[in-house]
């Protein structure tokens, strides 16, 4: 499988930090192109990639309304004893060849259910080049941007405002391209509005006019994804976009034995159909993101079509960073996922642990007693409680960039 004309974007985020955000006290975690979140319900997995999601929404949207749309700061920060009265995250992103950067804030409750901006930091690195830095605290530059003399709202973010500058643009487009999707068949199978069709929504639910700007921008790119589908749907030939008056919808050609295929609307295919469906167009959309968050996949999905999605996956790779949640035991068993690209999640006590695979369960792998996929199955797969403490230590929201 290829990558676009234009070539992949290769930026991406290299390590996570996240503070007092919802069960997540104090985690570090490394990403790689292709990250697997695996873990029992309840232990965190979500509350992570919401973390990263919130920083998208702050930054296409306001920090208000990110937070409005997650029932406001208490229910963000998070719950323990001794409460703490804010959260933080960081992120640290490889911007491609020799430049780096890192974006951390941390948000403090106030009175009356309102929050402030307690401090903001980004950084720019560029090899045999000076850095290049902002930082706020409490709407206040403390260092300033050379030729900017901007006022910042105590409640708001800087870095919408300094993406106007060539130096932050990038790490900007890069976090407000992030991507985060939970596909539901239902909203696929439903008539749609009308859309530009640049943008997958989150449920999948203007699917008809991704695949018309598909097809419009992009034949090679549509004949991909019509063949992807046949592969984890055997019998779907092709699925197209079709107009109903000002509605749009979707019609899949299927081939039933006859000389030509039968078309079939979008309300009488199956759910793993209309699924499998929504996560090829979020990896192969014609606006394509910096980071693509797919929660389950193989949910709905027929275990002997898992190998299409994860090759679907690694091909996605090659596009977008890529970060998965996923509960499936086949897929963590699949040869092309090694053990460098999971991680295991667990809470104990009301805290998550996100780190790599404990050396207990790599053992037992390395020496064939089980796969991975055995370890899930029996609750057995632990991370490694150890590294992942001795990261959280090292913790530092501000501290310095470690390309």
């Amino acid at each position: 499988m290829g990558t676009r004309a234009n070539g992949p974007d290769r930026s991406l985020i290299t390590e996570v930090q996240i503070r007092n955000y919802k069960s997540l006290a104090q985690v570090v975690v490394p990403l790689d192109r292709l990250t697997v979140l695996v873990g029992p319900n309840g232990a965190g997995k979500s509350n992570f990639t919401d973390a990263l999601s919130f920083i998208a929404d702050a930054l296409n949207s306001t920090l208000a309304l990110a937070l409005k749309q997650r029932g406001g700061i208490v229910a963000v920060r998070r719950i323990s004893e001794g409460r703490p009265n804010n959260f933080g995250l960081k992120v640290q992103i490889h911007l491609g060849r020799d430049k780096w950067a890192d974006f951390a804030f941390d948000v403090a409750a106030a009175a009356e259910g309102n929050f402030v901006v307690r401090r903001e930091r980004c950084r720019v690195r560029q090899l045999l080049q000076p850095d290049h830095v902002y930082e706020v605290q409490n709407g206040e530059f403390t260092i300033e941007v050379p030729g900017i003399r901007a006022q910042i709202e105590p409640d708001r973010l800087a870095l919408p405002l300094l993406s106007a500058v060539p130096e932050f643009r990038p790490v900007f487009n890069f976090l407000s391209r992030m991507r985060f999707y939970s596909i539901a068949p239902e909203r696929v199978r439903e008539i749609q509005d009308p859309d530009a069709g640049a943008i997958l929504r989150r449920d999948g639910s203007n699917a008809a006019a991704i695949l018309r700007e598909m097809k419009r921008r992009s034949r090679d790119e549509y004949d991909r994804v019509c063949r992807l589908l046949s592969k984890i749907v055997p019998g779907v030939s092709s699925v197209e976009y079709f107009s109903i008056g000002q509605k749009d919808t979707l019609q899949f050609k299927q081939d039933v034995g006859t000389d030509s295929p039968w078309t079939f609307e979008a309300l009488n295919m199956s759910d793993g159909t209309l699924r499998a469906l929504g996560i090829l167009l979020a990896i192969y959309q014609p606006s394509t993101p910096a980071l693509v968050v797919v929660e389950e996949p193989e949910s709905t999905i027929h275990p002997a079509a898992i190998d299409v999605l994860v090759q679907v996956l690694k091909d996605g790779a090659h596009r977008a960073q890529v970060l998965v949640t996923s509960h499936s035991p086949d897929l963590l068993d699949n040869k092309e996922l090694s053990d460098e690209n999971i991680r295991a999640v667990e809470c104990i006590r009301g805290r998550t642990i996100v780190s790599t695979i404990g050396e207990v369960s790599r053992e037992s792998v390395r020496r064939k007693l089980y796969t991975m996929g055995e370890l899930m199955r029996t609750g057995e797969l632990e991370p490694d409680r150890a590294r992942a403490s001795a990261l959280a230590q090292q913790l530092d929201l501000f501290g310095p960039l470690t390309p």
